[in-house]
């Protein structure tokens, strides 16, 4: 059994063994003090004033919330903190935020701490050449170590990516990546190197590139002598790669990771090891640490593998704090992942993207807002919801009905401009306004509920306006209003809906084609369908425009979850 030990905001596991040999120390030092007379010996924090840290200094309180006591009295060289995100999908406002918190991790941490910052991938996203450059310059401004190759960094054609990564200063990793060497990528994305540290401690870094990148990717040309390789062969190649690293006398295994947490916990099961696993792809927010979760440790000697997971869309970071022992197992560990919505925009980092995008109009004022969820997939959103209100206003429908995830970001307070609706709304989705039944209605309704139920949360909530509705946790729709534009609720009868009776609906051009499962709203080649020729980014742009007064993003209360 493993003790986690509780200090403010942060808890520390330690492994059985170190606990029980501090517990023998403990019992032979009170001996000692019983039979001398001695003073009881104080706690952690006599060891970090030693180490030139005191709760009065400024560089302490700095360090609240982001490493523990506990941690920081460990043994000088066997200390490493890793600042780790994954999946920020091209999110330029919370790239901005991020910069915040690494320049406060790089003021803060003390210089016996080996600090380490890596990316799990998809920092990018689209085509958007400019946007894809400004994260790579996000990755170089912060000094981030390495990353390895999502599915959304190939987006874009092979030639952008070559142009967008060309001065980065970070290693680009993808060790299951099998390429011939006339690939334009071969120089580009190496299989695995070794980080050095301040104190040249060494660390092995590897990388997996997600097994479903050819599903993932429109661009087919990468794939032209390029293969990757799936999970049992993936399996073998880490072992050997590790086995070589530990030859040398690396012990320290760091793997990054874009494969999806339960493939990571597989990994982690069944190839020895690794120490880390700083994970992404599947958009899981892993807090803290669990045994056999995201603390797997080893049935042979009792050494833990650790996996990370910091959510989507650059909505948190994660800093993983851990002590080695002298060969390279980590016996005490905290995992602390942290929101970004707070966070101040670094102004150094807003002035970098303007040199590379341009400086941005602005196009109006966020009031208040609200976090967004932790599964957009299963909770309401309120940031889509605005979306929806918008459209419903703009085209006078009775109903707007979208996906969960159209809208791929949020919405901060402040002035906002064009980039800014550019994150939220990334993908060239365009508005289309058919007629349904209440009977299509109330089926489509079901269908969205069934992703209560879904282990990845698909098709999604359905973020609506004009109407409100009551689902299970086990993914069944148990009750549906309509709500007029004067706010008046209408029961309709999920059990009977009444088939004569119809809406006007605006709703994504994908979904009026019966995509993502909505083959009951197929309407796009129905007489009464419109198109309109305008993305969700432009009719919102300009609705912020026209706007006197700054919006509020509010929580409306429209889905009801019970259990």
């Amino acid at each position: 059994m493993s003790y986690n030990i509780s200090l403010p905001n942060i808890k520390t596991w330690v492994s059985p063994k170190v606990v029980e040999k501090d517990k023998k120390a403990q019992e032979e030092n009170t001996q000692k003090q019983q039979e001398t007379n001695e003073l009881p010996r104080v706690d952690a924090n006599l060891a970090l004033a030693a180490l030139g840290v005191t709760k009065t200094d400024k560089k302490a309180e700095g360090l609240s919330g982001m490493i523990s006591s506990e941690i920081l009295a460990g043994q000088k060289g066997n200390v490493t903190s890793f600042f780790y995100i994954n999946d920020i999908h091209g999110r330029l406002s919370n790239m901005e935020k991020i910069s915040t918190a690494s320049a406060k991790f790089d003021s803060v941490m003390p210089s016996y701490v080996d600090t380490l910052k890596f990316s799990a991938g998809d920092i990018m996203l689209g085509t958007n050449l400019a946007v894809n450059q400004a994260a790579n310059a996000f990755l170089n401004a912060n000094n981030f170590m390495a990353t390895v190759v999502g599915n959304h960094e190939v987006d874009q054609k092979t030639s952008d990516f070559l142009e967008s990564t060309q001065n980065a200063v970070y290693k680009i990793l993808g060790s299951n990546a099998q390429m011939d060497k006339s690939h334009r990528l071969y120089n580009r994305i190496v299989s695995s190197y070794v980080q050095e540290d301040k104190d040249k401690n060494k660390y092995g870094i590897l990388a997996l590139m997600p097994f479903d990148l050819k599903m993932r990717s429109a661009n087919k040309e990468l794939f032209e002598g390029l293969e990757i390789a799936q999970m049992e062969e993936t399996k073998k190649y880490l072992q050997q790669e590790i086995d070589k690293f530990e030859e040398k006398g690396i012990n320290r295994i760091v793997l990054l990771s874009h494969i999806g947490y339960n493939n990571d916990l597989e990994i982690a099961k069944s190839v020895k090891g690794i120490d880390v696993i700083l994970g992404g792809h599947s958009h899981d927010l892993v807090e803290g640490l669990s045994e056999q979760e995201n603390l797997v440790i080893s049935k042979e000697d009792g050494s833990p593998t650790i996996i990370t997971q910091a959510g989507r869309d650059g909505n948190y970071y994660g800093i993983l704090n851990v002590e080695f022992d002298d060969n390279g197992k980590i016996i005490k560990a905290e995992n602390i992942v942290k929101p970004t919505d707070k966070l101040e925009r670094s102004k150094e980092m807003n002035k970098i993207f303007n040199s590379i995008l341009g400086e941005q109009a602005v196009l109006g004022t966020i009031g208040k807002t609200c976090p967004v969820p932790k599964n957009n997939m299963k909770e309401e959103n309120p940031h889509a919801e605005f979306l929806a209100d918008v459209l419903r206003e703009t085209y006078k429908t009775d109903i707007a009905f979208i996906s969960a995830g159209t809208a791929r970001g949020a919405f901060n307070s402040g002035d906002i401009n064009s980039r800014d609706l550019g994150e939220i709304f990334p993908f060239k989705d365009k508005p289309a306004i058919i007629t349904v039944s209440e009977k299509e209605l109330v089926e489509a309704m079901k269908f969205s509920a069934t992703s209560m139920g879904a282990k990845d949360g698909k098709p999604g909530l359905a973020q609506v306006s004009g109407l409100q509705y009551s689902v299970s946790s086990d993914g069944t729709l148990t009750s549906l209003f309509t709500v007029d534009k004067n706010g008046k609720k209408h029961i309709i009868d999920i059990n009977n809906p009444d088939e004569n009776k119809t809406y006007r609906m605006v709703t994504p051009e994908v979904i009026a084609k019966g995509l993502d499962g909505y083959s009951m709203l197929n309407k796009i080649n129905d007489e009464s369908t419109t198109v309109k020729n305008y993305t969700f980014k432009d009719i919102v742009a300009v609705y912020l425009y026209n706007s006197t007064k700054p919006i509020d993003i509010e929580k409306s209360g429209r889905i009801n979850i019970t259990d």
